[in-house]
């Protein structure tokens, strides 16, 4: 795995709650439909191909119905089940968000390393040390924030080239995407900036 920060290597469903049918029944919403154990595929909407939320009962954001696992819509509105969001599920990719970079400036001293501004859907602007050479303001990437999990080690603040890090942009084969060339992951405009970063690597050619 690439190091796109020049750090040290000290790097980086929810159970749906419904009510009881007899009280669902009381509130005029149809009781739950019985559970039926889960088979290959169903993981998935068999109609769309869609995938969708973990497996297990969940409850409908719309009318507050509860459905159980098997189901790809909401028994009594017909709203279909909610789709799982990327990489959501997955613990390994917990501090993986989408950034936006805002400003890059040059490490005095250091030729190949410079201090990025990404905006990550916080507060405040997180400033990363990076030697990725293939980013520009305006450019949407991955950031491994602190604590997340990067070469089975958490990832913490780090002095790089004598400036604070506050994370690290990752590239692709941080993120098990096959294919691309080197340097930190860019991502089409459509990505939403403080977001889960997407399973696979995304077109950018618009098609």
């Amino acid at each position: 795995v690439r190091n796109w920060l020049l750090a040290p290597s000290n790097f980086v469903a929810a159970a749906a709650q419904g009510c009881a049918a007899g009280v669902a029944a009381g509130m005029g919403k149809k009781p739950k439909a019985a559970e039926a154990p889960m088979e290959a595929g169903e993981g998935e909407d068999a109609a769309s191909g869609v995938a969708v939320a973990a497996a297990g009962p969940w409850v409908c954001e719309g009318c507050e119905q509860e459905n159980g696992p098997e189901d790809a819509e909401c028994i009594a509105c017909e709203a279909p089940r909610p789709a799982a969001a990327p990489n959501s599920g997955d613990a390994r990719f917990e501090g993986y968000v989408v950034g936006l970079l805002l400003t890059i400036s040059p490490v005095p001293g250091k030729d190949k390393l410079r201090v990025v501004e990404v905006d990550v859907g916080e507060e405040k602007p997180l400033k990363i040390v990076t030697n990725a050479g293939n980013v520009k303001e305006g450019s949407r990437v991955v950031v491994a924030k602190v604590g997340a999990i990067v070469n089975d080690e958490p990832l913490k603040k780090a002095n790089v080239g004598g400036v604070p890090s506050e994370g690290m942009l990752c590239d692709g084969a941080m993120l098990g995407w096959s294919g691309g060339g080197a340097g930190a992951v860019l991502l089409p405009d459509s990505f939403e900036v403080g977001g889960p970063p997407p399973d696979a690597r995304p077109r950018t050619d618009g098609k």
